[in-house]
């Protein structure tokens, strides 16, 4: 298997996902980050950023986690986050979701003040089996920051305060991190201005980003996700165009899209691997691919990127 690439499955189906720097679990990201501590359970945490230490890293390179983030900010007036390719300051009474594809990275101000909760898929068990099918913030696809008014920041933070308090009681402190991810629901609705009762359509294309988001790489038609949601292809494209303003197909090109920037600015591949990876045939169809959606070719896009 090439390197950078790992299997996930979905309902039986197998795909290819692309990988940077893979972290697999909150330990190995305690390592990663010479933070001197151990998780309270080895599938959930939480830890405040007056408690990081000295030593901890305040810069980390774009990686992976193989478990959900929350991050409060509730002062930071320097340092930077980069969710996938874009950047993010000034995050003063924020809401931050990272997902397991989303690509991470950051520039920590020293005088931070906030709470981080980060925890495994298995530790909401038996009551949510899968976070990102629950919760949109954890898709890569869906919007996944958030400015808190004064009055939903007082209630995010009342329920972290108690977490904290509570972070020994299993019993308690996993009802109040479910309680903390629907609060978060409604907080995601309002800002995507949905509906309290989603249509079917508006679910139907929730399974459409959800599928092309796990299976992008190995099949990059309309007509594969339209056999798994047991439609015809035309009838997908309807319902994805009327829903979100651009085609099925669009929203194929700008996942590979947006995995092809990611692996251009932070894997150390060539373009042929980077091609290879997410399996065009031949590196010019990616280059030519590549030029369409950017104007750029892949070179020139690394090359744009890297100046000051």
């Amino acid at each position: 298997m090439k390197r950078g690439v790992f299997l996930l499955g979905l309902k039986n189906i197998k795909s290819i996902y692309i990988s940077l720097k893979h972290i697999h679990s909150i330990t190995e990201l305690y390592t990663f980050a010479n933070l001197q501590r151990t998780p309270i359970y080895n599938d959930f945490d939480l830890i405040h950023f007056n408690q990081l230490g000295q030593n901890t890293q305040t810069m980390m390179p774009p990686h992976r986690r193989n478990f959900h983030t929350i991050i409060f900010f509730k002062d930071q007036k320097t340092g930077q986050v980069n969710i996938n390719n874009q950047k993010h300051q000034a995050l003063t009474n924020t809401v931050l979701f990272q997902g397991t594809s989303h690509l991470f990275s950051f520039v920590r101000d020293p005088a931070v003040e906030g709470t981080i909760v980060l925890f495994s898929k298995s530790f909401l068990l038996p009551y949510i089996t899968d976070p990102t099918l629950s919760f949109p913030f954890f898709n890569i696809l869906n919007h996944n920051l958030f400015h808190l008014s004064n009055q939903e920041q007082q209630a995010f933070q009342q329920i972290l305060v108690t977490m904290s308090t509570e972070k020994h009681h299993i019993p308690v402190i996993k009802p109040l991190l479910i309680a903390l991810l629907e609060k978060s629901g409604l907080l995601y609705n309002t800002y995507s201005k949905e509906e309290k009762f989603l249509s079917k359509k508006t679910l139907l294309t929730r399974r459409y980003k959800n599928l092309v988001n796990n299976h992008f790489v190995t099949h990059k038609t309309v007509d594969y996700y339209a056999s798994l949601l047991h439609i015809t292809p035309n009838y997908l494209n309807e319902v994805v165009k009327s829903e979100t303003g651009v085609s099925a197909k669009k929203h194929i090109t700008e996942r590979v899209l947006l995995e092809a920037q990611n692996l251009l600015l932070y894997a150390r591949l060539d373009i042929s691997e980077i091609s290879h990876l997410l399996q065009f045939s031949e590196p010019t169809h990616f280059s030519k691919f590549f030029k369409k959606e950017t104007g750029l070719t892949p070179k020139a896009y690394q090359e744009n990127q890297q100046k000051p």
